[in-house]
């Protein structure tokens, strides 16, 4: 038998070592998977207090005994809301009213970005470079200011186009109307769809169009039997996309048919919330919300399941496909004139009107014995006004905190969705989504009822202000980040784990930097919407969390002040030109 001395006896063996070893390798991976499950619970909870509390109390608050109480402090269930508003001539008034305009303005908004689309990526029209960014260029124009810019060119009064238009075919042009707000609307909403229907056209394979004209068929019957149906999936789902939009949207149908008393869902509902004179009908808003909601809900439905139709259409596959542009013949120079015309009637003549506007001591029609008086006393009356100071600093905190909250929980959702980090996290990612179908104006109202009656000392802050639009804009920042997480090879993320790479390494050194594109793109259009988004603003503010989208609404809605008013849209509108400035710039020092 072999002996052993005491020195070896105490001496520790090498299993035991190893043990020794990864107990606190496995302590220290306890303890990051525990604060993980802390870290998700907590967002979870968040998502859910910001996304489906709302929802809740909306529902709530429509099924209240009193209409003119806050809804909170009535506890008794009843249906009389529903019975006043269905029993009402009001009902069928605000629906017509609606379904109109929102047709309408799918319409307009259909066909100038489906020929623009068809256009710029099928066809060889010139001035291509130039035209398709111009398109668009309404996307980083806050809509308030884009509504009072069509205010400008084309009110009856002075508005130049509608001078010119009555000067010429005889024919009085007024904007405050249904059909002004459809033009307005869907020109607004020709970049969205744009964006939507292009990717279509420029994946059609041209062999197919190509076939068809060997046989004879001209372009009109080519485009109606060969393209057509390979982009409807895409057409309809931006369609979907398109009414859910022009649904909740207040600020055109609240600038240009209030003064004529032309009321739509939305603008009923803030008309009903805060009316001109008499009790606000907490009731009467919350069950319109309620319809509002339950329309854009069947169609994000719509809108969903087309999406999921598109790959059924495919016509890119692998090898052999080239892009071939149509030519337009002898019709390129007059398809460029008309295009260029509406790109300077509809997007770059309210900008000048807007920008001449600010600079005039009176509106007026430019003329050029009138460039003799232009003056700046606009923008000197308005830096020097009373709590301006305080006004500006309410604005960068509610778009800076809002931009930045957004993105930050935007990529926490969308990371936990793709990577499946724990259970239900699709689900909780879809649950954002509901949120796109809710009206500003009932969002707004929702988070009000809320904090009236929480003991949550915010109201009267800009907090609650960044409350609302961060639930606001959740939906479409985390659709954002989740579409380029998509386009990431999963490889460089497993790669990192099996190096032993924990997920907050993995997210700080691969995910991150890989995404920054597509986070500064987040960034700036929650940056760019929550500087110009009026009624959760109107809402929610007080005497000291005014932003300058609210000073604005004042300004243009008190005392109809259009030079002082412009000068604001101006100022608006180049804080939104010099973000999106800084972010392409950023974005292609990184590139680089």
């Amino acid at each position: 038998m072999e002996l052993t001395t005491a020195e070896e006896a105490d001496a520790p063996t090498a299993g035991a070592v190893g043990r020794k070893n990864h107990r606190p390798k496995r302590q220290a991976r306890g303890q990051r998977r525990a604060a993980g499950t802390l870290v998700t619970l907590a967002m979870v909870l968040l998502v859910g207090y910001l996304v489906v509390v709302p929802l809740v109390i909306l529902l709530y608050s429509s099924f209240t005994a009193s209409a003119t109480e806050l809804p909170l402090g009535v506890p008794s269930f009843s249906l009389d809301n529903y019975l006043a508003a269905f029993s009402s001539s009001r009902l069928g008034e605000v629906t017509l009213n609606t379904g109109i305009y929102v047709v309408g303005a799918l319409a307009v908004a259909l066909v100038l970005s489906v020929c623009l689309a068809y256009l710029f990526e099928r066809t060889d029209i010139p001035g291509r470079s130039f035209l398709a960014p111009l398109a668009l260029a309404p996307m980083a124009v806050p809509v308030t200011v884009m509504a009072i810019a069509w205010v400008l060119v084309a009110n009856p009064a002075n508005g130049p186009l509608a001078v010119l238009i009555r000067q010429m075919f005889g024919v009085s042009v007024d904007i405050y109307s249904l059909p002004g707000m459809i033009l307005v609307m869907g020109i607004f909403g020709v970049p969205s769809m744009y964006l939507m229907i292009a990717p279509a056209f420029a994946r059609l394979n041209p062999e197919l169009e190509e076939a068809a004209a060997t046989v004879g068929a001209p372009m009109w019957r080519r485009l109606r039997l060969v393209v057509f149906p390979l982009i409807t999936p895409a057409v309809s789902a931006a369609a979907m996309l398109l009414v859910v939009v022009a649904l909740e949207g207040f600020a055109i149908p609240a600038i240009l048919g209030l003064p004529n008393k032309i009321f739509v869902y939305s603008s009923f509902i803030q008309y009903s919330l805060q009316p001109p004179s008499g009790m606000a009908n907490y009731g009467q808003a919350s069950t319109y919300g309620v319809l509002v909601l339950v329309l854009s809900l069947v169609m994000l439905m719509v809108y969903r399941r087309r999406i999921r139709d598109t790959h059924r259409f495919k016509v890119v596959l692998g090898k052999g496909y080239r892009q071939s542009r149509v030519s337009l013949g002898r019709w390129r120079i007059p398809i460029f004139v008309i295009v260029s015309v509406y790109m300077f009637i509809g997007i770059v003549l309210p900008i000048l009107a807007l920008l001449w506007t600010s600079v005039s001591p009176h509106a007026r029609p430019f003329t050029w014995s009138g460039l003799e008086s232009m003056t700046l006393g606009n923008y000197g009356d308005i830096f020097s006004s009373p709590g301006i100071g305080k006004i500006m600093l309410n604005t960068a905190e509610v778009v800076l905190v809002t931009a930045t909250a957004t993105t930050a929980m935007s990529v926490w959702i969308a990371v936990a969705a793709v990577r499946k980090q724990f259970r239900g996290s699709t689900v909780l990612f879809e649950t954002t989504f509901l949120v796109f179908g809710v009206p500003s104006v009932v969002l707004g109202a929702a988070v009000l009822f809320l904090y009236l009656f929480i003991p949550i000392p915010i109201y009267g802050t800009v907090w609650i202000i960044v409350v609302a639009l961060v639930t606001r804009f959740l939906p479409r920042g985390s659709r954002m980040v989740h579409a380029a997480l998509l386009q990431l090879d999963d490889g460089l993320v497993e790669a990192a784990r099996v190096t032993g790479a924990g997920p907050v390494t993995v997210m700080r050194t691969i995910l991150l930097p890989l995404l920054r594109p597509a986070l500064w793109k987040c960034f700036l259009w929650v940056f760019a919407h929550a500087l110009g988004e009026l009624p959760i603003a109107l809402l929610l503010t007080g005497s000291d969390n005014r932003t300058l989208v609210v000073l604005l609404w004042d300004t243009f809605t008190s005392s109809v002040d259009y030079p002082e008013a412009s000068a604001l849209g101006v100022i608006i509108l180049a804080i939104s030109t010099v973000a999106v400035w800084v972010v392409n710039r950023r974005s292609e020092a990184k590139q680089a």
